[in-house]
């Protein structure tokens, strides 16, 4: 019951009721009367029609590559599989004029040689081994 009469209140100030806003739009209005007695309001370009038909386009229509072939795309991987450190995404990317993310989707890097187990000295970091070797130098001075 409690949780049903709470009423919320607002701990800061709300926006302006003000009337003289200096950023109002000027966009030409419409205004319908219809059968019920309502008022349809239409706003109205502000740009006419033929001006829109004549303007240049915004963006570039997009370019589209030509497809790969599958002889092409087993090309792709062989040359990575052969020396992906000659034949980068870039590089491969330029030869077949495609994106780097189509090579790297048809042909993925080969994996890397297993890292070696981790021995007891190197399991400690770099930063605990520094001063591990400081103390043993202290206590040699003793």
């Amino acid at each position: 019951m409690f949780s049903q009469c709470v009423r919320q209140v607002r701990g800061y100030a709300t926006k302006s009721k003000a009337t003289n806003r200096k950023m109002t739009a000027r966009v030409p209005l419409e205004h319908t009367s219809l059968s019920n007695g309502n008022v349809f309001v239409a706003r109205q370009p502000v740009v006419s029609l033929e001006v829109q038909a004549t303007a240049p386009a915004i963006h570039r229509p997009h370019e589209r590559k030509p497809e790969l072939n599958e002889t092409q795309i087993n090309e792709i991987r062989q040359l990575r599989q052969q020396d992906p450190e000659t034949w980068t995404r870039k590089k491969l990317a330029d030869k077949f004029n495609c994106s780097p993310l189509f090579i790297s989707m048809v042909a993925s890097s080969p994996s890397r040689q297993a890292t070696p187990p981790v021995t007891e000295s190197s399991e400690k970091g770099y930063r605990r081994q520094l001063i591990t070797k400081n103390r043993q130098k202290r206590r040699e001075l003793w």
